[in-house]
């Protein structure tokens, strides 16, 4: 009998421990559980924190991508001009090319249409040289250049002709006086056809042609040639000539007297020729410049006084 309680209570003592373990288990297991909840909540907790944080980033830099579109959009509304607004042409038959009165009431433009900004905000020309016409927007567009060298495109219906040169300007033949063979009130157009040789253009308050004395440097850029004597002719609006000027002994006078000659014996001869202007010794004239009748003769020296060693350094007719 004692056996069998001994038996008994041996497997109640196994069933009780099984029991105490399957519930420490069971315990641990929630435990654990609960753990991996809580961690599993904090982990989620972080990305959602993250994931806000950078949200608000992205929304701050958006709206700084939006200020700065809106600026570039309003800039380029108001600078529409820095890029092509539409292609254009040179026409088959231009205008013809010369001088003209502009007569628009805005200044220049960078390019060939009505949408492209101004050269200068405020200024525009007067009398302007045409050297080109092109077609754009179902306009007449002309590239032009004033008489202080700037130049723009204009539209071909501001320009005018011009009838005639302003007051200042003699547009009458002389003939007394002639430098190299030429007259002043004569067209630039003969000068350069009887020259037969390249020029240099100079924009200096109006249009100045120089001539070379020499063929030899046709060809050769401006600024790089060697200083080298030259004609000058100064023009008006029309292309008549109004002044000559020279430093070149190859261009002579009518009576043959010519620079790199003795002054005192130049000044001599045509002080029994002319009388001296009442412009002489002034602001814009030297000392030694006559009045022939229809135009000023004047020559500069190449000494501070008259000397029986001064020698003649230009020679001035207009």
């Amino acid at each position: 009998m004692k056996k069998y309680l001994i038996g008994g209570t041996i497997i109640l003592f196994v069933v009780i421990v099984f029991l105490i373990v399957s519930l420490i288990k069971i315990s641990k297991n929630e435990q654990s559980a609960k753990v991996e909840v809580i961690h599993k909540t904090k982990v989620i907790t972080k990305k959602d924190e993250k994931l806000e944080q950078l949200q608000l980033e992205y929304n701050k830099l958006n709206d700084e991508y939006l200020k700065i579109k809106n600026k570039y959009n309003k800039l380029m509304e108001e600078n529409i001009s820095s890029q092509f607004v539409e292609r254009y042409m040179g026409k088959k038959y231009p205008v013809a090319s010369g001088i003209k009165k502009y007569i628009g009431e805005e200044p220049l433009r960078t390019y060939p249409s009505s949408l492209a900004s101004y050269v200068f905000n405020s200024y525009k020309p007067d009398i302007v040289e045409v050297i080109n016409e092109v077609s754009c927007e179902d306009e007449n567009w002309c590239l032009v250049i004033d008489n202080n060298g700037i130049s723009g495109y204009a539209n071909g219906d501001d320009l005018v002709a011009i009838e005639k040169d302003d007051d200042s300007t003699n547009t009458d033949i002389s003939e007394t006086e002639t430098l190299g063979g030429f007259k002043i009130g004569q067209r630039i157009e003969t000068l350069i056809g009887l020259l037969d040789r390249d020029y240099y253009l100079i924009y200096e308050n109006g249009r100045i042609y120089q001539f070379p004395d020499s063929k030899e440097v046709s060809g050769v850029e401006p600024m790089d040639r060697p200083f080298e004597e030259s004609l000058d002719a100064f023009v008006g609006n029309t292309n008549h000539i109004w002044r000559l000027r020279t430093d070149s002994p190859k261009f002579t006078l009518k009576d043959g007297y010519k620079v790199g000659d003795n002054a005192m014996k130049v000044i001599k001869f045509y002080e029994s020729e002319y009388k001296y202007s009442k412009d002489a010794d002034g602001y814009w004239y030297s000392k030694y410049t006559f009045d022939t009748g229809d135009v000023h003769l004047e020559f500069l020296i190449d000494t501070e006084e008259l000397n029986e060693n001064s020698i003649i350094k230009y020679i001035i007719i207009g």
